[in-house]
């Protein structure tokens, strides 16, 4: 396996051109040590790789140094399947995408075309998660661009709440969480690009600040949405053929919950974060508790059979 292991150390310096050694033994699982001796292999047969020392070095290939995908594995082909398939064409870049994995399949002969084939036949990658159809982000590929140019964004936005009012934001990066769509700022902040009305691309550069660190602000600004506070504990009463599927659908509000009776205790942000989580599962359930929760679900059910009110 040798040879594998060679090829791969080729590829893995091709896209990290300054990776150091304890870097890539991880990656190859092997020790640093070998790592330095199949470099030493590498460069003995001809192929541009050299270690540079002190504190910005690494172990380097000659940026003109290409190799070709002649010996992807079947397996290898079969991963190809499963790409992000749906977001890339989200990103206007779907055509993009099926160019690329036709050029990898061409160059990698006839065990990456079986691999594939035979991925794309045994494995379905959906990223939209359950209950709610991909949400249409019509503007994201001139989010997109604007990001890729470094400029300025101008938009016209819907907070969570409904209120539109304009913003101007500095982009960092996009992320793709359970098939939606989010723009990181430079602030850190979320903008999510489904409630983006209208976006204009500014000249001004959007400054992103060195060493601005994508992963880390989305991190961050994860956490902050995933463990913000739930202080209004909310009663209700389910159908008893509904209560499983309230459960599961409710799964992170609920509160001591012995998952058995047709009472649930549910804890949500605010008034606004429990109506908008409860309404669309109609008569199936009934908010017994607090009672500034089912004045606010009784309005905004009259407020929808208003709208469909015959004229």
């Amino acid at each position: 396996m040798r040879a594998d292991r060679l090829l791969s150390l080729v590829l893995l310096l091709q896209a990290r051109p300054d990776a150091a050694a304890p870097e890539l033994a991880g990656r190859l699982g092997v020790s640093v040590r070998t790592v330095l001796r199949d470099v030493e292999s590498l460069s003995a047969a001809g192929i541009p790789v050299y270690t540079e020392r002190g504190r910005y070095g690494g172990i380097r290939l000659l940026d003109t140094y290409r190799t070709g995908l002649v010996n992807l594995s079947r397996a290898e082909g079969a991963g190809l399947a499963v790409g992000q398939s749906r977001l890339a064409g989200d990103l206007g870049l779907g055509d993009a995408l099926d160019s690329a994995i036709e050029k990898i399949i061409g160059a990698g002969g006839q065990a990456v075309r079986g691999g594939l084939t035979q991925g794309r036949r045994h494995v379905i990658v959906d990223v939209d998660p359950w209950m709610r159809a991909g949400e249409p982000v019509p503007l994201l590929p001139l989010i997109h661009d604007g990001l890729l140019r470094g400029r300025r964004l101008e938009l016209d936005y819907r907070d969570s709440d409904g209120t539109r009012r304009p913003r101007t934001v500095a982009p960092a990066g996009l992320v793709a969480k359970a098939g939606t769509w989010y723009l990181v700022t430079t602030e850190p902040s979320l903008v999510r690009v489904s409630r983006v009305l209208a976006c204009a691309v500014l000249p001004q550069p959007a400054d992103v600040p060195a060493g601005f660190d994508l992963e880390a602000a989305w991190a961050g600004l994860r956490d902050r949405v995933e463990v913000r506070p739930r202080d209004l504990r909310v009663v209700i009463t389910t159908a008893p053929d509904a209560a499983t599927m309230t459960r599961r659908l409710l799964a992170r509000h609920l509160r001591d919950d012995d998952g058995t009776s047709t009472t649930v205790q549910l804890a949500f942000a605010g008034v606004p974060h429990a109506v908008g989580s409860l309404l669309g599962l109609g008569t199936r359930v009934e908010v017994t508790e607090p009672a500034e929760v089912r004045t606010a679900m009784r309005a905004e059910a009259l407020a929808v059979a208003a709208l469909y009110a015959p004229a």
